[in-house]
């Protein structure tokens, strides 16, 4: 069951403070051309590659279990982010938030050592790849910003602070094999799956760089590197650790206002 209600109290709380600053803005006459709104889209790369060794369960085991080794990854991909900020006082001050989805695609290498249905300790090895696994993150990130330059065109700021990361990750949780008489070899046949979810809050820095096409309208640039770690639940009980995010370099258009 997906976790996205423990999202909203990131949001709300980065959405608050955003509040609290419209409301200190409120009676400046001149608080025009503080706030941003960006929509745009990018590529996450994440680095992280986890890998345990787990048991399973299967009738022709007899009182014996079987295990496997597993060794995932996953290709860069698409992320779709939405973002807003305000620029605090007349200083380069500023706060940000800044939601971020994206879907990967996976694949874990397996090495499967299964019992002999007739022999105590007599293990055959089975080796294989399984493909099209899911892994789903989802973000908040709430940003305090740092304008180093701001010209009539070109606008460039550092930002950093902490981000909430919601990961969805499918995990085998057993080999599938074929065998046939006298069982003494077995082959590779695929894999069962289930699907794991945690969240945690980590940290997130970056780099922010917009060229202004018009007073209200420019075209960012985002490079930022999040990490949070997560727990999730293995498939025979024990705990499957993942750094979550990675590096995103993305595109977006921004109005200002």
């Amino acid at each position: 069951m997906r976790k996205t209600h423990r999202l909203l109290l990131p949001l709300v709380g980065a959405l608050s403070l955003l509040l609290a600053a419209t409301s200190a803005l409120a009676q400046d006459d001149d608080a025009r051309d503080r706030w941003y709104i960006g929509l745009g889209a990018g590529i996450l790369s994440t680095s992280d590659a986890p890998a345990g060794t787990f048991s399973f369960d299967n009738s022709l085991f007899g009182s014996e279990q079987g295990e496997f080794d597993a060794d995932y990854s996953a290709d860069d991909d698409t992320a779709f982010e939405l973002s807003a900020g305000v620029r605090l006082g007349d200083g380069p001050f500023g706060l940000g938030v800044t939601w971020s989805r994206a879907s990967l695609s996976a694949s874990a290498d397996i090495v499967g050592r299964l019992p002999h249905p007739f022999f105590f300790d007599t293990l055959r090895t089975v080796e294989g790849t399984q493909g099209n696994l899911t892994r789903d993150e989802t973000a908040i990130h709430l940003s305090f910003r740092w304008s180093v330059r701001e010209g009539p065109k070109v606008e460039l700021a550092v930002f950093a602070g902490p981000s909430q990361i919601e990961l969805d990750h499918d995990l085998v949780t057993a080999v599938r094999f074929d065998q046939t008489y006298p069982f003494d070899e077995a082959t590779y046949a695929g894999t069962h799956r289930q699907l794991a979810s945690g969240d945690a809050i980590g940290y997130h820095l970056g780099i922010d760089i917009v060229r202004k096409f018009r007073n209200t309208v420019g075209v960012g640039g985002v490079i930022r590197y999040s990490q949070a770690g997560i727990d999730l639940d293995g498939p025979d009980g024990s705990s499957v650790s993942v750094d979550a995010g990675g590096l995103t370099a993305a595109v977006d258009l921004r109005f200002r206002f």
